[in-house]
């Protein structure tokens, strides 16, 4: 039994570690009409906050190769996000709960596959009270990082189910 349990966990593994990768589409845009503070926008620079913030999942599900999609083979299946929200003005966790509205879309063979709009929000975690708006926004591009890798593995999958609620601290 024991070896029947191995052989089955190597083949997943096996199969896992030749799945085709998925890359992350840069630079992330701001979708039109995407409401954010510009003060934020400026200061925090969202848009490559979650590049740096999402790669780690990607290089992961990857299997540690590139994450970005410019080092990629253009044919390579690829993730475009879009921000579309974030609330947050300055002032740190003194000024209310942050979150971040994303849509990622699967692009394969140069073509939209499916799409899914993702959103996370967040006080700051322990010492939220002490954090500045762009480290509170940080948990909220991580989190969504691992929602988007995990919506392109289970695509049914809502964020609760792929990620928890606020990122661990690790």
């Amino acid at each position: 039994m024991k070896h029947l349990i191995r052989l089955a966990l190597l083949a997943a593994c096996s199969t896992a570690a030749h799945a085709a990768p998925v890359y992350l589409e840069t630079p992330v845009t701001y979708a039109p009409g995407a409401g954010v503070v510009d003060k934020v926008k400026e200061e925090c620079k969202i848009e490559d906050m979650f590049v740096r913030e999402a790669s780690p999942f990607f290089a992961k599900a990857n299997g540690g190769e590139a994450t970005i999609a410019a080092d990629a083979d253009p044919k390579a299946s690829r993730v475009r996000v879009q921000i579309t929200h974030v609330l947050g003005v300055g002032g740190g966790a003194w000024s209310g709960p942050k979150s971040m509205s994303i849509e990622a879309s699967l692009v394969e063979n140069g073509k939209v596959t499916r799409s899914t709009k993702l959103t996370r929000s967040t006080t700051g975690g322990a010492f939220g009270g002490f954090k500045g708006t762009c480290t509170i926004l940080e948990r909220s591009a991580k989190a969504l990082g691992k929602d988007v890798v995990g919506w392109v593995a289970h695509p049914k999958a809502s964020a609760s189910e792929s990620a928890a609620a606020e990122p661990k601290a690790e």
